[in-house]
């Protein structure tokens, strides 16, 4: 799983990495994913802030006040209380060909588990990779 955030002028402030062995559900995971980075939010007391996901099924279940009785719908349900908690915290679909940089992290992440990313530590790829987005 990966958690980034960037500055309104693109800049990274920290990117998180975490990897949990399993077998899970593509939803479940990216409901999971989305979740932490609400937790991480929060946790940092962030306020106008965007997250972007590549999942549409998740962003509609989390603004959806439909009850779904599965570890999707229980997590998603959590998602939708936490984003309501947060101060201008908008959830968005985006394609996944313009979030190249949370699967380039992603694939990292087994390597990495647990890892904190800041500007002074990205690898030089990454960072080609993070500034190329923003232009």
């Amino acid at each position: 799983m990966l958690r980034e955030a960037r500055d309104d002028l693109g800049k990274l402030i920290e990117a998180k990495t975490c990897y949990k062995a399993g077998n899970y559900f593509a939803e479940v995971v990216e409901a999971l994913e989305i979740k932490e980075a609400l937790s991480w939010i929060k946790s940092n007391n962030w306020q106008k802030v965007e997250i972007e996901t590549d999942s549409l099924l998740t962003v509609q279940a989390i603004r959806s006040d439909h009850n779904m009785s599965s570890t999707f719908g229980l997590i998603t349900k959590d998602c939708h209380a936490l984003l309501l908690s947060l101060i201008d915290v908008k959830l968005r679909f985006i394609k996944r060909s313009a979030n190249r940089v949370a699967h380039a992290v992603a694939r990292h992440a087994r390597f990495f588990p647990g890892c904190s990313i800041f500007e002074y530590n990205v690898w030089p790829d990454l960072k080609d990779l993070l500034y190329s987005e923003c232009f």
